[in-house]
């Protein structure tokens, strides 16, 4: 399993509960720069069944909602209250996958920090070799790829296909007198991309501001300015004080196929969505049973469950990249500017 991710430990540990041997490396020691993640609602009912659901309570941050301005400067609210799930949870990234890495472990895989994949090839009798950054090789039948948005090829067959690409400025603030009272996440839409800001449980916030590459390769991106177009951003963390910010490109991609004989993606591996959907981790848990039946299969003699799995990525890519540009196509208030052209040229 390449990556210790929320898709790579699900997938982990229902392989492992199927009697697999499953061995998890995890370039990080869960303690890089991951700056917080807001989970839907429809995630809870996976997170008890991965039974970590008690201990995520206890640790995340309460999401009653979200509030979003986009294609007006009115407000728009999404009350969670009403849903069938629940409310969703603001979690810290490193501690949430550290979570999911722990019940893989109780499940019987063995979870690997600190131990990046450096090359990852077919042995000429079958079966791969993996080098790792410490000169170390290990060997294996099969292949799940869970390494993330930028995972590499591992064959002739794997193709990445890319929809759009977008720049991901990443903002940790601390309130100095009090933390955020207001625990919904806030979506606002601005001339030059959008913002997305949240709570997370250390008391801090986190603020992203999206734009394209054109956009801050060609204009440059000024946060203080970004701010004075985004009032109701600027007003969550205006008087807060920065302490980190990180810069990320977020393409917009599927992996063409997503499995192969020995080999499969899951994850943002597999089909990457743009950070405005939220579906991330979501679809990384509700794939990683059927993807674990799949792999199962496929061990076993039977590859036909790969194929309908690698079909099943592509639909649900391209039902997610019609609505994400209907999404984009609501704002039609800065048909001028670079970034909502370019969204509006996809239409």
């Amino acid at each position: 399993m390449l990556g210790g991710g929320p898709a790579g430990a699900a997938v982990a540990r229902a392989l492992a509960l199927r009697g697999r041997d499953v061995v998890v490396l995890e370039a990080s020691a869960f303690d890089g720069p991951r700056y917080g993640e807001t989970l839907a609602p429809e995630c809870n009912p996976l997170l008890r069944e991965l039974g970590v659901w008690e201990a995520l309570a206890s640790s995340a941050v309460e999401s009653p909602g979200t509030l979003s301005a986009w294609g007006s400067s009115a407000l728009g609210e999404t009350d969670f209250v009403t849903n069938r799930h629940g409310s969703g949870w603001h979690v810290d990234r490193n501690a949430f996958d550290r979570l999911l890495c722990d019940a893989a472990s109780r499940a019987g895989a063995v979870v690997r920090t600190g131990a990046r994949a450096t090359r990852c090839e077919r042995e000429a009798r079958g079966g791969w070799r993996i080098e790792l950054g410490s000169c170390e090789i290990l060997s294996g039948r099969f292949v799940v790829d869970a390494s993330g948005r930028n995972a590499t090829r591992l064959g002739a067959d794997d193709e990445r296909i890319v929809d759009d690409v977008l720049v991901a400025i990443f903002v940790r603030v601390v309130h100095e007198r009090e933390p955020a009272s207001d625990l919904r996440t806030l979506v606002e839409s601005t001339p030059d991309g959008w913002w997305y800001c949240a709570p997370v449980p250390s008391g801090q916030t986190v603020a992203t501001f999206v734009t394209d590459p054109p956009t801050y390769a060609n204009e440059g991106i000024a946060l203080a300015e970004q701010l004075v177009r985004a009032p109701l951003t600027c007003a969550r963390i205006g008087a807060a004080r920065i302490l980190a910010i990180h810069v990320v490109q977020v393409p917009s991609s599927v992996r063409a196929p997503a499995a192969g004989a020995d080999w499969a993606a899951t994850g943002d591996a597999a089909a990457a969505y743009d950070p405005l959907s939220g579906f991330g981790i979501a679809k990384a848990l509700h794939d990683a049973r059927p993807l674990a039946a799949a792999v199962d299969r496929a061990l076993g003699g039977d590859g036909s469950a790969l194929s309908a799995y690698a079909d099943g990525v592509r639909r649900a890519f391209d039902a997610y990249a019609a609505q994400r540009r209907s999404y984009y196509a609501l704002e039609r208030r800065w048909p001028e500017r670079a970034f909502w052209k370019n969204r509006g040229a996809r239409r």
